[in-house]
């Protein structure tokens, strides 16, 4: 019966080949070099607190729909009315509609003010 094993030296060359491809293709764990993953969404808070009139659900952003997975996106109206939806496999259009859906069935919405897409996916689509 044969024996497989690796030689101290393959070993090596593989860790080197797996840090390479990992550097490569920009893959890298969440806590690798301290990336916070939210980053994007807590400096995006300020200007959802702005877009939202004070009333929107900022810990529902960081919370819920932060770490959700693509493709997403987050509705909100200038009367704290918002709305999230996520679904792997759906299409950006669909999730937009149904964030403005949610959105308009919110006891904080108003028809005069209507909701708007702020953010998808990572992105802030919004500005003041």
């Amino acid at each position: 019966m044969r024996s497989t094993y690796l030689s101290k030296g393959r070993i090596i060359a593989i860790a080197l080949l797996t840090v390479t491809a990992c550097q490569t293709t920009g893959a890298t764990s969440a806590n690798s070099a301290g990336a916070d993953p939210l980053a994007a969404y807590k400096a995006a808070v300020p200007a959802l607190e702005q877009a939202g009139g004070g009333k929107a659900c900022v810990d529902c952003f960081l919370t819920n729909y932060g770490p959700s997975p693509f493709p997403k996106a987050f509705a909100v109206s200038p009367d704290g009315a918002y709305g999230a939806r996520y679904k792997v496999g759906a299409s950006m259009e669909k999730m937009r509609e149904d964030a403005l859906a949610s959105c308009r069935k919110k006891p904080a919405y108003n028809p005069a003010h209507d909701c708007f897409i702020f953010f998808e996916n990572d992105q802030q689509v919004w500005n003041p």
